[in-house]
This record gives C-alpha cells, sequence and structure tokens, in this order.
C-alpha cells in the first residue's frame, strides 16, 4: 500500500476514533442540574441604578438576596429526588448555580422553599460560625443572618421609595423576613426531560409583583417581626413572583 493511502486511512481512523469518544462522553456524562434566576421589574431588567414605578411609588433597589433551600425533584411515577443539604444563596450576580446530579429521563415537577429550613435556622453559635466562607450559610456581606439566636434573612429587599410624591426615592424600604413561620413552599410543573451534561432551569423573578397591594410610600419597612402584618403581606406575594421558564 502507498504511503499516501497508508495516511489517509490513518487519518479516517483517527477521525473516526475522536467521534466515538465525543459520543461516549456525551453519552457517560452525568446529569448536571443548575438553576438561575433572572431579575425583572415589572417584566424590565433589574437594575440597580434605575428608578421604577411600582403601584404608583417611585422605588430603587440597593439589595435583592434571598436563600433557596429544599430542593426536591419529582418524576411523573411520582419518585421523588431532594438534593439534600443543598442551599443557594441567589443574588443578581449569582447567575447559574449547580445544584446537583440527577438520573436521565423526564421530571414533572420541581419544588424549593424561599428560606432556610429550621434545623439550620435554629443552629447553635458555633455552629455558626464555625461555617466555611464558601457555605451560602456562613457569614454574608451584606448581612443575611441577624445573629445567631435570631436566624437567618430568607429574603432582603432593600432600597429607597418615594415618600411626598415628587418622583424622587427620599425614604429607607426595608423588607428583611425570616424566622421558621415565613418559610415560603413553592412547587412549579416543568416538565424537564433530563439528559447527560448540564442541563438549565431558568426562572424569572419579578420583584414589582413582591409589592402586590403593598402602599409603598407609607408601608415600606418590615424586619418580620416589628411588622408582621406587613410581612404577611409580603410572604403571601413571594409565589406570584417567580416564574418558570420552559426551554
Amino acid at each position: 500500500m502507498k504511503r499516501w493511502q497508508l495516511f489517509l486511512l490513518a487519518m479516517v481512523a483517527s477521525g473516526s476514533a475522536l467521534f466515538f469518544s465525543a459520543c461516549t462522553n456525551d453519552e457517560d456524562e452525568s446529569p448536571v442540574l443548575g438553576l438561575e434566576f433572572e431579575y425583572l421589574v415589572n417584566g424590565e431588567a433589574y437594575d440597580t441604578t434605575r428608578v421604577y414605578d411600582i403601584n404608583g411609588t417611585a422605588v430603587q433597589f440597593s439589595i435583592a438576596n434571598f436563600y433557596v433551600g429544599g430542593i426536591t425533584f419529582e418524576s411523573e411515577d411520582g419518585k421523588e429526588t431532594e438534593m439534600e443539604g443543598k442551599y443557594l444563596l441567589v443574588t443578581p450576580e449569582a447567575g447559574m448555580q449547580e445544584i446537583g446530579e440527577l438520573e436521565v429521563g423526564h421530571q414533572h415537577m420541581l419544588k424549593y422553599f424561599i428560606g432556610v429550613g429550621p434545623e439550620e435556622n435554629n443552629q447553635s453559635e458555633t455552629d455558626f460560625t464555625n461555617r466555611k466562607p464558601g457555605d451560602p450559610l456562613s457569614i454574608q456581606f451584606p448581612a443575611m443572618h441577624w445573629d445567631w439566636l435570631s436566624g437567618y434573612r430568607f429574603i432582603r429587599i432593600d432600597g429607597k421609595v418615594d415618600t411626598d410624591g415628587d418622583g424622587a426615592p427620599d425614604e429607607t424600604m426595608a423588607f428583611h423576613i425570616g424566622t421558621d413561620a415565613f418559610l415560603t413552599n413553592l412547587e412549579f410543573t416543568i416538565h424537564k426531560d433530563v439528559e447527560g451534561g448540564m442541563n438549565h432551569l431558568h426562572f424569572e423573578f419579578d420583584l414589582a409583583k413582591l409589592f402586590e397591594g403593598i402602599d409603598l410610600a407609607n408601608d415600606h419597612v418590615t424586619h418580620t417581626g416589628n411588622n408582621l402584618p406587613l410581612a404577611n403581606q409580603f410572604r403571601d406575594n413571594l409565589p406570584k413572583a417567580f416564574k418558570y421558564m420552559h426551554n
């Protein structure tokens, strides 16, 4: 056989091997799940430099962080798979965050809660202070924890609101929601076919929907216990603010 023929055969064999290897790797790669929350305000992009109109009141945001836990998938036959011990600290800059691996197959539902479970929320001072810096439940800046005894801020929304009607935000807005009673369970029909490799789950989070029925010009501060009626109204709006985007 001539040298050029040998060279051609070698190239074909090499290409076939690479193709087979790539296909094999794709098929054998473990399915990994990731969650991403896209921040919006009245359907528009979230921007801390912008002033938004919410319920007729000018509002400017500075902080909008929350915890997600209890992440559980449910297949069509009702089998539940929980990402045990997994918490996400969601911020506008967080992007897609990996939540764990799952078997290949169709997942019908996704469930999670906004907040921190009772066991972690009622930990000892030593348990809290010994958490490693990369742990979402460790000390954060801005703070997502009142102190080891009072527990976590499940969701923290800060900014300013216009209280005199001139269109310029002038007073501090603070919605800091926590304590075990305010853990909020959410569930979504996702119809997600989980495949090998990264599986991306995308949610929209619209902050304006958190304040439906709330007169922000006159009622804009709650640290939960100091204004329970406002905290309850805000908590009841949480399910409205999240929307799963099918892809």
